[in-house]
């Protein structure tokens, strides 16, 4: 015996499955944007009729394969949506934000989707322009974007009466405790712009396996994702800014506790599936 215990031994393992993860997922990035995204959202472009609900079905077609090969190479990471999520449409979604993983499950998940997406990656050549014909909106409205914005939030009233989905995370940054950080006003004004109403989801488990501030996704970890609806908002004039946006810390704030203090007698109480 040369007193090497079983978790230093497994170890170097867990690391070396890490990096191949990684590898594989940055390899579908690239490689399935360029062939045959790429191509698929050329042919979407030349078709005549309205180019933003192609773009976006092939954004969360192109998103939805990357979990599926997720479910296969990291299977310790299981994926629970509520059902109740799943059926949400022609309305607002306001979530917390944990990971850079967060926007793309959304995207996996709804084929009308729209959302606010950095400024800067509008400038990123293809990628910018998957982004302007997909309808998704700039975070800053200056400048050569003033434009952009104006246009899209003319027509989010038209686009959420067609069955379209706006989802924000109105903490801006990714929470490194999960703890709900402040709530940026500006995403909370263009929700309650629309009058349409808001479903506050609740997300955990995307840090788990993809953490801020780390490379490297951790596939050897087990854990479980879950995003479910903790609170539901139907349109109200009256409401004010300042009511809307504690009602929605509430509601954060209730599914973090929720999560953190679970009531087996509830479990599964959300209809939660796989």
């Amino acid at each position: 015996m040369d007193g090497t215990s079983p978790e230093e031994t497994t170890r170097p393992l867990a690391r070396c499955y890490d990096i191949a993860v990684t590898l594989a997922c940055w390899g579908y990035f690239i490689f399935a944007f360029v062939f045959p995204f790429c191509l698929i959202y050329g042919v979407a472009w030349l078709l005549p009729g309205p180019r933003e609900p192609r773009f976006q079905r092939i954004n969360s077609w192109y998103y939805r394969g990357f979990f599926r090969l997720l479910s296969i190479i990291a299977p310790r990471h299981r994926l629970l949506i509520d059902e109740n999520v799943r059926r949400i449409r022609s309305a607002i979604i306001v979530c917390n934000h944990l990971s850079y993983l967060d926007p793309l499950l959304m995207l996996a998940l709804f084929s009308r989707q729209k959302t606010v997406v950095k400024t800067q990656f509008f400038k990123v050549p293809i990628f910018g322009w998957v982004l302007r014909n997909a309808g998704y909106f700039p975070a800053d409205g200056a400048g050569r974007y003033r434009q952009m914005m104006i246009e899209q939030v003319e027509g989010m009233k038209k686009y959420l009466a067609a069955g379209g989905i706006f989802f924000i995370f109105p903490e801006g940054s990714r929470s490194r405790d999960g703890t709900i950080g402040p709530l940026h006003r500006g995403a909370i004004k263009i929700a309650r712009l629309c009058r349409a109403p808001i479903h506050v989801l609740h997300l955990e488990g995307t840090d788990k396996l993809f953490a801020p501030g780390k490379f490297f996704f951790q596939a050897h970890l087990a854990n479980t994702i879950t995003l479910r609806r903790v609170d539901h908002i139907a349109p109200d004039r009256r409401q004010s800014l300042g009511d809307l946006e504690q009602r929605i810390r509430q509601a954060l704030a209730t599914g973090t506790a929720s999560r953190q203090h679970p009531d087996p007698s509830q479990t599964n109480a959300h209809g939660v599936r796989k």
